[in-house]
């Protein structure tokens, strides 16, 4: 299997990102935010479907297409098409292709409405919603293309008879409700420059506080009637302020439903909150039904619903946060632990397949399989592997298949070796262990196999060929480990007492 290694990291500064919440002074600022996440959520609107304008235009007249007089049909979707649309719309109401489009069945509903107001907002955040359409429009035709070159098909999505991936409307409740401050930031302390909002009190750890600030990502969480606005702070922060990964050694992890385990027998649990899920059923269930009468009565979704609703995101954020703080810790202390980190190989997205299936080919145990997709999608098993890829020196993949009955003792493969899910027994030498903790050695001696050799005959070859288990890890990449042979015992770092059995 091939090695996937960490992205190349500046030598200099690394980008990091942090939240804080937002006090405002007066509430007349977070109105004021407000309406500019609204003009965003419109100006996202109004360029999606005046692409959808264009793109038809384009399939049914061809390049000859034009919307008044000789002025072509451009279907060009980059940020720098469509910044230039927002311009137009901002400063220009009279141009040609905004007449049109305003004439157009896809822009009936903005007809009467008066743009002249977006003039009165800040340019840039509103203007950097292209670059998100422009990056929707990407990731669509990046999708379609990796599945037309494997001959499948994207599907169709139920709510508007268009491809899966298609950029979607966005609803006046959308739950990434906010704006970006591209460029430009102004941070004093605690304290943050909004464009048009003025200074707002940050409330956080201040983790990267002095570090320059980069961007910054207004976003609105809670429901309507009690709005929460943080600030997602990204910070250009020098690499030595970092603290920098283990110089050597290995780790392999196996990751389980509801914990993870280290081949140094250490387990990192999510925590379980059975309480908090219960709830959430209740409010789906509740969900689901206001939903159903405001479809059957075909009128907008009623207040109570759409207060059952908040409260439903409210304790679903609740959760993703425990689950991502959990990840965020287990990643760091094995980054920690060791310079490279060895995973299963492991499709997440196959592995949760819907268990229903299809007509043709009905689901079994549709029961089982679905519990067991909610606890693997409830631990987080990528999430853990993404922390991992920018954390950690080196990240290596291997493959999944019998790890988890492969004696990490003697070598002997066989399903009676696991007779429980907890303990895991071999028939062939009797070696015993916890079930994860076993794969998590052979998911090391996997990763080991695929590493570099040492070359030559000189010290490092010479140790390799001792196994790794003999060899402790260098605490301090300061200090040498290296003995040649013949050489007096030399002192290692403390508590590397094995040095002087060599």
């Amino acid at each position: 299997m091939p090695t996937r290694t960490a992205a190349p990291k500046s030598k200099t500064t690394e980008v990091r990102s942090e939240r804080y919440r937002i006090r405002f002074d007066r509430r007349a600022q977070a109105a004021l935010c407000a309406q500019i996440a609204g003009a965003c959520r419109l100006v996202w609107n109004l360029l999606l479907a005046d692409c959808e304008r264009r793109y038809r235009l384009h399939k049914e007249y061809g390049k000859g297409a034009a919307i008044e007089g000789a002025v072509p049909v451009d279907k060009s979707v980059s940020f720098f098409t469509l910044g230039k649309r927002f311009t137009d719309l901002r400063s220009r109401p009279d141009a040609a292709w905004v007449r049109a489009f305003l004439g157009s069945p896809w822009g009936r509903r903005y007809r009467d409405m008066d743009l002249s107001w977006l003039g009165d907002l800040p340019y840039a955040p509103l203007r950097y919603t292209a670059k998100y359409l422009a990056d929707a429009y990407t990731r669509f035709f990046e999708a379609w293309a990796a599945a037309k070159f494997q001959g499948q098909s994207l599907g169709v999505r139920k709510s508007d008879g268009k491809p899966k991936g298609f950029p979607k409307y966005k609803a006046k409740f959308d739950r990434d409700d906010g704006f970006t401050i591209p460029d430009g930031v102004r941070m004093d302390g605690d304290r943050l420059h909004i464009p048009k909002v003025g200074w707002v009190r940050l409330e956080g750890s201040g983790l990267y506080r002095g570090c320059k600030a980069k961007q910054v990502r207004i976003r609105k969480e809670g429901t309507e009637e009690h709005p929460k606005w943080y600030a997602y702070v990204f910070h250009e922060v020098p690499a030595d302020r970092l603290k920098q990964p283990a110089w050597t050694g290995a780790v392999g992890v196996d990751r389980n439903v509801g914990q993870a385990t280290d081949s140094e027998g250490e387990v990192y649990e999510v925590p379980d909150d059975p309480k908090l899920d219960a709830n959430i059923k209740r409010k789906q269930r509740s969900a689901a039904k206001a939903r159903a009468r405001s479809k059957a009565n075909g009128q907008p979704m009623s207040n109570r619903g759409r207060r059952i609703c908040g409260q439903l995101k409210k304790r679903q954020r609740k959760k993703k946060r425990r689950r991502e703080n959990a990840n965020h810790q287990a990643s760091r202390k094995l980054a920690d632990t060791a310079h490279t980190v060895v995973l299963e190989d492991l499709n997440t997205k196959a592995m949760t397949r819907s268990a229903k299936g299809t007509v043709e080919e009905p689901g079994k145990n549709v029961k089982p399989k679905a519990g067991l997709n909610r606890g693997i999608l409830n631990t987080g098993w990528g999430q853990l592997e993404r922390n991992l890829d920018y954390k950690a020196g080196n990240v290596v993949n291997v493959d999944a298949a019998y790890t988890s009955q492969t004696c990490s003792s003697c070598g002997h493969v066989g399903q009676e070796n696991r007779r429980t899910q907890a303990t895991f027994k071999c028939v062939a030498c009797g070696y015993k262990a916890n079930a994860d903790h076993n794969a998590a050695l052979n998911i090391l001696a996997r990763g080991l196999a695929l590493l570099p050799k040492a070359r030559g005959n000189g010290a490092s070859a010479r140790r390799e060929a001792l196994g790794p288990c003999l060899l402790p890890l260098a605490m301090d990449k300061s200090t040498s480990v290296t003995r040649e042979q013949g050489m007096p015992t030399a002192q290692g770092p403390p508590g590397s007492g094995a040095w002087s059995s060599m």
